[in-house]
Parts: structure tokens; sequence; C-alpha cells
């Protein structure tokens, strides 16, 4: 049976709410003695809640204090070094989506192009120039003139293997 998907928000129903608490805490706390053990790391993990009036500690009060001050022992650079607050998470993640649309405007506007440059093989260029813009007719020379010049890169490579195989045959 796969899980669905959980819609984040305030669970209104109390008793809900204290018991699906309960199981993430189980949860968290589980996922981080995984995680301590696989990666061979230190972790720790402090939960508060207004219903338990001594806050959840794994692995245990002194361990998590260990851990507590051997962070706070590092220097301040090593401390903020990969922290991350919601709003900065969030403008990382809004870059990467940003540069994400960027490549595929590009990648979209070049198949615009290419599909251009070919309908005018197929029509004729003066049918096709005639719908097209100076931006977009100046698009499809450069790429024209993109492909001409990979086409004559590739007929030199071959003509360069063919000297080198011919050579190779001519020997005694």
């Amino acid at each position: 049976m796969t899980r669905r998907k959980v819609q984040l928000s305030f669970i209104a129903n109390n008793s809900a709410r204290k018991s699906t608490l309960k199981k993430r805490k189980r949860g968290l706390v589980k996922k981080m003695h995984e995680i301590t053990t696989l990666c061979g790391v230190e972790g720790c993990v402090i939960i508060n809640d207004d219903n338990d009036p001594q806050p959840t500690v794994w692995p245990s009060e002194a361990g998590a204090r260990r851990t507590i001050e051997r962070f706070r022992s590092l220097p301040i650079d090593d401390q903020n070094k990969r922290m991350v607050n919601q709003e900065s998470f969030t403008k990382q993640r809004l870059e990467k989506i940003e540069e994400k649309l960027k490549k595929q405007r590009r990648e979209n506007r070049e198949k615009e192009v290419t599909q251009k440059m070919y309908q005018s093989m197929c029509d004729g260029p003066l049918v096709v120039a005639s719908t097209l813009n100076a931006n977009e007719c100046d698009e499809v020379i450069n790429m024209l003139s993109r492909h001409i010049m990979e086409m004559n890169i590739a007929m030199e490579t071959l003509r360069g293997g063919e000297a080198s195989s011919s050579n190779s045959n001519s020997l005694p």
C-alpha cells in the first residue's frame, strides 16, 4: 500500500494532533538514530512539546549536551557555514528554479528557430521569411551558419580520418 501525500496544515482535532505529534516524534528520533549510525556523525534531537513538561531528548540528555557543546566550541564561521533559515533556503530554491527556467526558455527558443529553419527548407525561404521579423530572420541565419560550420568540421574530421587510413593502406 502506498502512502498518500499529506496536506501540510494545522490539525484542528486535538486528539488527532497529539497522536500525530507522538508518531512524528518517534519517527524523527528513529531517523536521527539511523543517520548517526549509518553516516558515523554526531547528532542529537530535542523536541519541546506543550503537552509534555519534559522535552524529548535523544540519545540522552548528557549526549545532547555534549553534541551542543561541541558545536558551540567551533568557530562562528564553521557554525554558520551550512546553516540555512527559511528565507535563505527559499531564495536558494528560487534561484535554482529561475536558472532552470532560463535554460528551458533558451532550449525552447532554439527549437522554435530550428523548426522555422526546417520549415524554410520545405516551404521555401521567401515564404517563411515573409512571416518572420528581422530578429527572427537573424536567428534563423545564425542557426544555419552554425549548422554549416558543424557540418564543415565533421567533413574535415572525416577527411582527416580518410587521409590517415589511406596512408596506412599505402605502406608496403
